[in-house]
């Protein structure tokens, strides 16, 4: 349901001006905001709900990875990679320093371009959102009961889902 302007009974719309000033800084707690009615300028204060900063959750992948339309070579190395690993599960899946590593071996091998690291992570993430590598998150352990501190036990790990194994399809 749009909500309406006060006075002149106008939708308020996505094209209705939000006052800056009322915007805040981000985190602001507060669930009103003032809209300006395009159609004759009165000021409307609009309950919103809370603002969603992630359009995807994390773990996902990459949100734009429907818009790749061909791999590059980062993308080729990593799916290589795993699936000469026969990372198919959690168990034999590969952490993101193992996955480097890998690749950097045949790269130096056969006298290719060395990706970085965060370059992969950039590939696996967009492989991952076209479902065709996935990660894991691993269990946490406590660390410290008395501040409740947490961290992971192990790395995550990438393996490959069913669409990304060769011969499977």
């Amino acid at each position: 349901m749009n909500p309406k302007c006060a006075k002149c009974g106008h939708p308020l719309t996505n094209e209705s001006e939000i006052k800056a000033s009322d915007a805040g800084p981000p985190g602001n707690k507060s669930d009103t905001t003032t809209v300006v009615c395009s159609n004759c300028g009165h000021l409307n204060q609009v309950n919103v709900g809370q603002i969603r900063i992630r359009s995807n959750p994390r773990g996902t992948g990459a949100h734009y990875a429907s818009k790749i339309t061909k791999f590059g070579p980062g993308h080729s190395l990593c799916l290589a990679t795993l699936n000469a690993a026969k990372a198919q599960s959690f168990e034999s899946g590969l952490g993101l320093n193992d996955v480097w590593h890998k690749i950097r071996q045949f790269c130096n091998d056969n006298g290719r371009r060395v990706p970085t690291k965060g370059g992969t992570v950039g590939r696996l993430s967009e492989l991952q959102g076209l479902g065709l590598v996935t990660s894991a998150r691993n269990e946490i352990e406590l660390t410290d009961p008395e501040t409740m501190s947490f961290r992971p036990s192990s790395v995550n790990r990438w393996f490959l889902t069913e669409a990304g194994i060769v011969g499977a399809n």
